[in-house]
């Protein structure tokens, strides 16, 4: 079976007990993304969200027998459960803003089967919430602790570069956080 998983934030660079058949690449469908979810441990990260901008994702090709152990294998990575893991073909997962594309990306591309990341947005401890806009996340970001805001800084530098959205943009321009490997 041919499986894929979609990237576009951390997964990419710390695959942890992921089965990669290789390396990640370019060509993953465009979806919308931005930092919109604070982790548990204060990271403003990308996820899925609803009228954000298309960027470009990354996929692998990962080594499981069945897309449910791939399925599984995603969730333990994440920390959460499999209900927040996208599976194509399958049903929606709770959270299904961009599944269609992904769908329509793995029937296109021969895939058997593809599973993604789905956790809703979760902007100061509220899920669902999202930042309301730029200054929004400026303002969370400099509040942060310093050994905190050592780890935002660690994640927006080394998402993929051309995950290229608005709220990236402006966290460059105000803390100099530039892609890991450029100057």
């Amino acid at each position: 079976m041919k499986i894929a998983c979609i990237g576009w934030g951390s997964v990419v660079w710390k695959p942890g007990v992921l089965r990669c058949a290789g390396p990640w690449q370019a060509g993953g469908p465009s979806l919308p993304i931005e930092f919109a979810r604070t982790s548990q441990d204060g990271r403003l990260t990308l996820v899925l969200l609803e009228g954000a901008p298309l960027v470009p994702t990354r996929f692998v090709e990962l080594s499981y027998a069945t897309a449910e152990q791939a399925q599984e294998a995603l969730a333990g990575r994440e920390g959460s459960g499999v209900e927040s893991i996208g599976l194509w073909p399958g049903p929606e997962p709770k959270y299904a803003v961009g599944a269609v594309a992904i769908g329509a990306w793995g029937a296109a591309t021969g895939f058997d089967a593809v599973v993604w990341t789905a956790l809703r947005p979760k902007f100061r401890g509220v899920f669902g919430q999202a930042p309301r806009d730029v200054d929004d996340v400026l303002l969370y970001l400099r509040e942060l602790d310093e050994e905190t805001l050592a780890r935002a800084r660690e994640y927006v530098s080394y998402a993929p570069v051309e995950v290229r959205t608005p709220y990236r943009a402006a966290i460059e321009a105000e803390f100099g956080w530039l892609p890991a490997g450029s100057s």
